[in-house]
Formats: structure tokens, sequence, C-alpha cells
């Protein structure tokens, strides 16, 4: 259910905003003296290399189980079994681009994914929408899109007819399972005009009483109490906790881990998939800070439970 007077403030000139924020979004002056002038604290941490534990996913043994799971793939890229469909999120197989590569290999050859029923895009960022697997999985599966409005031009001028438009609060029941379109504070850009013109969401999964939240990226609201209100308790939360620092540049738009933490509790979540860390060098923090900060600052007993997976690692629900 839409709150018409949040609606009507949250597209202007066109462009989408976020409607709880009030703070003025930061431009290019801001971008260019955390990039050129400001002094990173982490430098050292950075230059020492890293290797994480990647796990190759078993889905002939996972398919076999016959229950719901989950396999975290890679920053934001997850895949999802509930009521027998596949679901796989923000699909990037390969580099983002010739400048920002993987640091840690994509978990299985892409090819032997199984086949894929849906894709839930949560924003238009290359790290989150990347053009050449969009066209694999149309090879591989020729799968149903779901985004937010204004990928339709994106997404038909790459081959895709099956595209579900859902906005926030929007939910459709397919095959089985409903999925909702969630807000959250984030923003959109894939070219010098279209700032803010794709909606950035998140996605709410729900196959019978089971209930799995998936946020791609965002900065922290108050609005996710209303979520956890509208939507709780969250069986599984998958959220992210990485590309921070530095805090006066990131904070509107990435969480830290203690603000993922803080979703956790906000929405209700029983357990806590943390993402969005560890696979691409995006920001200043080293790839492995955010896991151990999360796992310094977390209570058993607080908390929801907290699951932490490799690249590539499962949970069965």
């Amino acid at each position: 259910m839409r709150d018409p007077e949040v609606e009507s403030k949250r597209k202007r000139n066109g462009r989408f905003v976020n409607p709880w924020s009030r703070k003025k979004p930061k431009g290019l002056r801001a971008l260019v003296k955390w990039l050129v002038f400001s002094k990173n604290v982490y430098r050292n941490d950075k230059r020492k290399p890293v290797k994480l534990t990647v796990e190759r996913p078993d889905f002939e043994r996972l398919e076999s189980l016959k229950r719901d799971y989950i396999v975290w793939l890679g920053h934001s890229t997850v895949f999802i079994r509930a009521a027998g469909k596949t679901i796989i999120t923000d699909p990037v197989f390969w580099d983002i681009n010739f400048l920002i590569k993987r640091k840690t290999p994509f978990p299985i050859e892409p090819e032997k994914l199984p086949r894929i029923d849906y894709v839930l895009i949560s924003h238009s960022h290359y790290d989150h929408l990347n053009t050449k697997s969009v066209k694999f999985l149309l090879r591989h599966s020729g799968p149903v899109f779901i985004t937010g409005p204004g990928y339709e031009r994106y997404l038909s001028r790459l081959g895709v007819t099956k595209h579900i438009v859902l906005d926030w609060w929007d939910g459709a029941v397919i095959d089985g399972l409903r999925i909702t379109a969630l807000p959250v504070q984030h923003w959109s850009k894939r070219t010098l005009l279209d700032t803010n013109k794709m909606l950035w969401s998140s996605y709410l999964i729900e196959n019978g009483p089971n209930k799995y939240y998936w946020i791609g990226d965002t900065g922290y609201y108050e609005g996710y109490g209303e979520i956890g209100a509208r939507f709780g308790p969250i069986d599984v939360l998958i959220a992210p906790i990485g590309a921070y620092e530095p805090r006066w540049f990131m904070s509107d738009h990435h969480v830290n881990p203690e603000e993922a933490l803080r979703i956790a509790k906000d929405v209700l979540a029983r357990k806590f998939i943390p993402t969005h860390w560890g696979t691409f060098d995006l920001t200043d923090e080293p790839l492995w800070l955010p896991i151990k900060r999360l796992k310094e600052i977390y209570e058993e007993g607080k908390n929801p439970e907290l699951v932490v997976l490799n690249h590539g690692g499962s949970y069965v629900s």
C-alpha cells in the first residue's frame, strides 16, 4: 500500500528522489575531493594482498534437498531458490569494466548455474546492473526481469521481452511467490544524462510464511522501521555491509556494519546474511574490513542470528 504524500514528492523534474533524506546530494566537487584530495587512512592496509575463501556451490546437492536455499555469489549477486523457482539478484558474473576487476573470483562458471526464472535488479550502477551478464542470462535462461520504473528502454534494447515493473510498495504474485518492491535510500546513474531516472529498490520474496528480504545497496533511513512493522518478522535479511568509507562521502547511500545491524533489527530479521563486501575494491576500506568489523560489534542474543557466508557459500532454509 502506497503513501500518496510520499509518492507525490518522490519524483521531481522527471528524476526520482529519496523522500526521507534531508541532505542535498553530493556532487562532482565532493567526488573530486574524495578521489583526489582525501587521505585514505587505510592506504597501508590496502597494499597488503588479500585472498578470501571461495566455495564452489554444489547446486546438485542443494537441489536434492527440496528446500528453499540461498547462495551468495559475491558482491550483491545472490542465488535464491524458493517455491521451486530460481531467482538471481544484481547479476555481475565478471569484472565490472576494464578498470574495476574482481578481487575475489566468481565461485562457479556462469554456464554451470542452474536455469534462472527471475532476475531482480536493485538499481542501475554498473556494479549492480551489468550488461554482459544480462545478455548472458538471456541466452542461458531467458528469465523474467523485475525492476523499478525507468529500466524499460535499457532492457528492451538488450532484447529483454519479459519484464515486470514494480514501483515501491507494489507486489506481484508469480509462480507461487509474492515479490514486493520496497524503498531504499540510494540513487542511480549509468550515463551523464540519466541520473536518478531509474528507481532504486529492495525486494521482499514471500514463499508462503517464509520471508526473504534482499537489499542491494542502501544508506540507513528511518523507513526500515516501517518495513518491519508492515512485513516483519523477516526470516532472512540479505543486506550490504561494505563500500562505506569515507563516511563523510558514503554515509548517505552506503551503510556501514553498525547501520546494517540496525536495519536487521528494524525489519525484525531472524537471520542476517551480509553481502556487498570482499568482491570489488570500490571505496577506501580494505576488502576484509567490513566482515571483520561486523563480527567485532555483533552481540549474540541482542541481534538477529548472523549467518556469514564465504563467496559461493550457501544457507538452507
